[in-house]
């Protein structure tokens, strides 16, 4: 049964995983160009959760269990799967999600917020899929993020086309 402490604190370093999950692809040597789903699927696993069903995209870079690699496709498969300690989907207006989240924990996904390559703003479909933790995702507090939004060094999350939350007590 998941637990948020136990999630929380199983949370992977990102050059940890870099280090065992990058792309073998023949034309490139270059990692992988996102690594949330990759960081919450390593989460799920050392929390006891088998990604093996998820029927999502996986790296192929190591031995063991798979990580998923696109956060819709991780987002998918929660809101399908059966995982105990895992609450309903609950789809949450962007604009009050730090308001209505406040104090709650759980896995957070927020859909189409940033843009990719030569993507306008209308069409983006950047997606980040995180744990949530009362009022901060794993990189940041909401406060940092909004100093970083300001200034443009990051995707202001409000500006999500959806976000949708699974509560993990």
């Amino acid at each position: 049964m998941l637990n948020f402490e136990k999630l929380w604190s199983d949370f992977p370093k990102k050059n940890e995983i870099k280090g065992r999950c990058f792309n073998k692809q023949q034309n490139t040597s270059q990692p992988f160009s996102d690594y949330c789903a990759i960081l919450l699927s390593e989460t799920l696993i050392r929390s006891g959760v088998s990604t093996a069903s998820s029927g999502a995209n996986k790296c192929w870079s190591h031995a063991g269990m798979k990580h998923i690699l696109l956060a819709e496709q991780m987002a998918d498969w929660l809101f399908k799967s059966n995982i105990k300690g895992l609450g309903k989907r609950e789809s949450i207006l962007p604009a009050e999600f730090q308001e209505k989240l406040e104090g709650r924990t759980g896995i957070i996904f927020f859909k189409d917020y940033w843009t990719r390559g030569n993507e306008s703003f209308a069409n983006r479909s950047g997606d980040h899929i995180d744990l949530w933790n009362k009022d901060q995702i794993t990189s940041s507090s909401m406060f940092t993020r909004s100093i970083l939004e300001f200034f443009g060094r990051v995707s202001d999350l409000n500006q999500a086309k959806e976000i949708w939350f699974w509560e993990v007590k």
